[in-house]
């Protein structure tokens, strides 16, 4: 490790392509792993690829080595595409998931008491909440596709 680690603006630029799936995969499953794991759950081709990344990681001072050869994360840096997701291990979710769903009660609640006061500035807060809630889904769904999945966590 270096005496100085790397910003999280440095870290964004150095940590791209597979290296971001090793950490995506470790953040996803946050216990200690050998690098014959790691390179089975992130669908590497051999441990010593697997060891590469690793290594570069642990250069960042992102992942440490224990002495029984696992790694686990030592700082949880959120770069890239991981900044549109929040959560721990397996409930790392996109962030716009919790505004779709909190415009989307909004909009249904809003829209059951609509029926009681059914007047034209009501319908055009209705068709603005729709319009927003469409927004947000897209964009939820739209950072969903694009995390650095395995291959494996696809199925």
């Amino acid at each position: 490790m270096t005496n100085e680690e790397p910003t999280d603006e440095q870290l964004a630029d150095l940590i791209k392509g597979k290296t971001l799936s090793v950490y995506w995969y470790m953040l996803r499953h946050p216990q200690p792993m050998t690098a014959r794991e790691i390179q089975r759950g992130a669908e590497l081709s051999s441990p010593s690829l697997s060891m590469h990344h690793l290594e570069r990681l642990r250069q960042y001072g992102l992942v440490e080595k224990d002495v029984h050869g696992q790694y686990s994360i030592t700082r949880d840096v959120r770069i890239g595409i991981l900044n549109q997701f929040m959560g721990r291990g397996r409930l790392m979710v996109p962030r716009f998931l919790f505004y779709a769903t909190f415009y989307t009660s909004l909009t249904a609640a809003l829209a059951t008491l609509a029926f009681w006061f059914i007047d034209w500035y009501s319908a055009v807060l209705i068709i603005l909440l729709i319009s927003i809630c469409v927004v947000l889904w897209y964009e939820a769904l739209k950072v969903w596709r694009e995390q650095p999945f395995t291959e494996g966590e696809r199925d």
